[in-house]
């Protein structure tokens, strides 16, 4: 709240600032956010704010609008307290140092079982269809030093997703629904963990949540591996995955593509969201049973979008190499450029970083350059006696090789699905649509690192860092129940579109920064004048109240 005296005496205006809390807080309260933490927190009678508050108020400031922790007694100063879980005689006890606290008791207990519950409740209270269960990491980078680590999940390097091996990282790992990606299960793991090892343990955790084995489990090609697959069919479990260019299936059929023996079957059209309305994509399927050794279907998919980005991918690299290659040329019979075989090993490290080694082909020319050395000091003359000798001079020429380029794109927009589904209930069609849910989780993770700014992260104790990483999660879950509840609403009331866009453009599918924008602006009064209170309650648009009243929030929340 923002207080201001008046001109009249003993008058005081009070301006509480709403925005979208009361949404957020209506959707915490149903799913019993702080009564679930709570009976896992450590109690304290003590401390005169409970630790789940502390929790609750993170995840409003996430959602809303991010700040760091020394500036939340700021932020906090501005709103309504009651909209955001908190008593007014509670406000006074935000400040950085008590909210790094209660990250640090948050962390220390029994975290994993918290949202297990609360994963459990969602579930039910939201009826979410949960056959279909989509996987994936990124990685969240940190920047600076962090003396002194000493949790378990180790910050330290690996492959980053986001293009930036040089900085520290941890992996988070995510599993959603495939109904409205709404995060159920998640794990931070250390920095340098690789996908390929943790698929069996999320399974069985997962196993442990949904109390069934059977649900479809989706994930990229790290999944595909002899022993995640053996696991999950022993288990009676199934999968969708790309298998890996790696496996000899892979050459194999892109042999018999080059060949012309495989039969393409048009299984899909959809438009493409990114270009323009005119512009759609379309899905083929090689004809034929394919299976791997190993006994699973495979579906040979050809994708004109993947086949345009694989061409795009291919033209960069190759412009890449030339100019790298080019400015080799410009070095050579110098400092380390003086023999063969350095020269050899700089134009394999070029072709092999932008994979080009079957796309281009080189030479090393060597000729020999000849001159006069004096075997006596000072001026030469005629008689002065000499020899000859020689040194090889280097040169590289390249060329690009066009049977090469023109057999790859051949099996350009190529991608193969293998899975363990019933042909009979799943052919290539549904089998692919389920695999095209996998960017909705994508974007959980975009959403994540950017309108929720998980880093960087401008904490240096380690328990409060994994601590803070965890109610991104959780706040990733809520902003996913209201996203999934208004857009089920619109659905229901066969509703195309809102105009919450600016400049009240349609917006087909709305997301949690659509809905914090809407209500950005949404405020109410207080007047006090002596003893008495004059309450001038928010004013809503018919837009708003349309969204509330989808949402199924009532118009008291924002009285």
């Amino acid at each position: 709240m923002q207080s201001q005296r008046g001109l009249k005496k003993d008058t005081t205006l009070t301006k509480f600032v709403l925005g979208a809390h009361p949404i957020i807080e209506h959707f915490l309260e149903r799913m019993r956010v702080r009564e679930t933490l709570s009976s896992y927190l450590p109690s304290d009678k003590r401390r005169k704010l409970d630790d789940d508050k502390i929790i609750t108020l993170l995840i409003h400031n996430i959602l809303t609008t991010p700040h760091t922790l020394y500036e939340m007694e700021d932020w906090l100063r501005l709103l309504d307290p009651e909209k955001v879980g908190l008593l007014p005689s509670e406000v006074r006890f935000i400040q950085d140092d008590r909210i790094g606290k209660g990250l640090v008791t948050f962390y220390r207990a029994r975290h994993q079982e918290a949202f297990f519950r609360l994963a459990l409740r969602i579930i039910k209270l939201f009826q979410l269809d949960c056959s279909r269960i989509h996987h994936d990491t990124t990685s969240v980078t940190f920047a600076g030093k962090y003396p002194g680590w000493s949790v378990q999940e180790l910050l330290t390097h690996g492959k980053n997703k986001d293009h930036r091996p040089d900085l520290k990282q941890l992996v988070l790992g995510l599993s959603v629904t495939g109904d409205g990606a709404v995060p159920i299960a998640h794990r931070i793991y250390s920095g340098n963990q690789t996908d390929d090892r943790l698929h069996g343990a999320n399974h069985k955790a997962l196993q442990k949540l949904l109390q069934r084995a059977d649900f479809i489990y989706v994930a990229d090609s790290k999944l595909a591996t002899a022993e995640n697959l053996r696991k999950i069919s022993a288990w009676q479990g199934r999968f969708i995955s790309v298998m890996p260019r790696t496996w000899k299936e892979d050459e194999q059929f892109r042999e018999q593509v080059r060949q012309g023996r495989i039969v393409w079957q048009r299984i899909l059209s959809r438009k493409n969201n990114r270009r323009p309305d005119s512009k759609r994509d379309f899905y083929d399927v090689a004809q034929g049973d394919h299976h791997t050794s190993h006994g699973y279907r495979l579906h040979w998919i050809r994708s004109s979008q993947k086949a345009e980005q694989d061409a795009d991918t291919r033209q960069r690299r190759l412009q890449r190499a030339f100019e790298q290659l080019r400015e080799l040329q410009s070095r050579l019979n110098r400092h380390r450029l003086k023999q063969r075989k350095r020269i050899a090993q700089s134009v394999k490290s070029i072709l092999q970083k932008e994979k080009c080694e079957a796309l281009i082909i080189h030479e090393i020319h060597a000729t020999r350059e000849y001159k006069h050395v004096y075997l006596r000091k000072g001026r030469p003359t005629s008689d002065t006696p000499r020899k000859t000798v020689w040194k090889n001079v280097y040169s590289l020429s390249f060329a690009l090789d066009g049977d090469a380029v023109e057999s790859q794109e051949m099996t350009d927009g190529i991608f193969p699905l293998i899975t363990n589904l019933d042909a009979d209930s799943y052919p290539a069609k549904k089998v692919l649509e389920i695999y095209k849910f996998q960017p909705f989780l994508e974007k959980r993770h975009t959403q994540i690192k950017t309108y929720q700014e998980i880093a960087p992260v401008y904490l240096k104790n380690s328990e409060r860092v994994v601590a803070f990483l965890h109610v991104h999660v959780l706040a990733l879950m809520v902003a996913a129940l209201i996203e999934r509840q208004l857009r089920l609403a619109m659905r229901s009331q066969k509703i195309s579109s809102l105009p919450i866009y600016p400049e009240e453009r349609p917006c087909p599918a709305p997301t949690i920064f659509d809905i914090v924008r809407l209500f950005r602006n949404v405020e109410r009064y207080e007047v006090t004048v002596g003893d008495d209170i004059n309450i001038f309650p928010a004013q809503l648009t018919p837009l708003q109240k349309q969204v509330l009243k989808l949402l199924e929030v009532p118009l008291a929340a924002y009285q």
